[in-house]
């Protein structure tokens, strides 16, 4: 075999390792994306179900203070009046 085509032989044989590397690199990069994405996921759901559980505070806390209001006011109209 002359030099060339042993160089030749040489280079083809380590792109050939190169791209399975790189094969086996990329399918290790979408693992990782997928199992970040599905983490991401669980996360999100975690974050929903506490954002649900404000919002029930947030509402339990405007009728409170709409009670309260109000009784300030029905209070504050029944001294204008006389009717204490």
């Amino acid at each position: 075999m002359s030099e060339f085509k042993q160089r030749s032989a040489a280079l083809q044989e380590r792109i050939s390792d190169m791209e399975q590397t790189l094969a086996t690199l990329k399918g290790q990069l979408q693992t990782e994306e997928e199992r970040e994405q599905h983490a991401a996921i669980d996360r999100l759901e975690e974050y929903l179900g506490d954002l649900d559980n404000k919002h029930a505070n947030l509402q339990d806390f405007w009728k409170i203070l709409r009670g309260e209001v109000s009784g300030i006011f029905s209070k504050s109209s029944s001294k204008t009046r006389g009717d204490t």
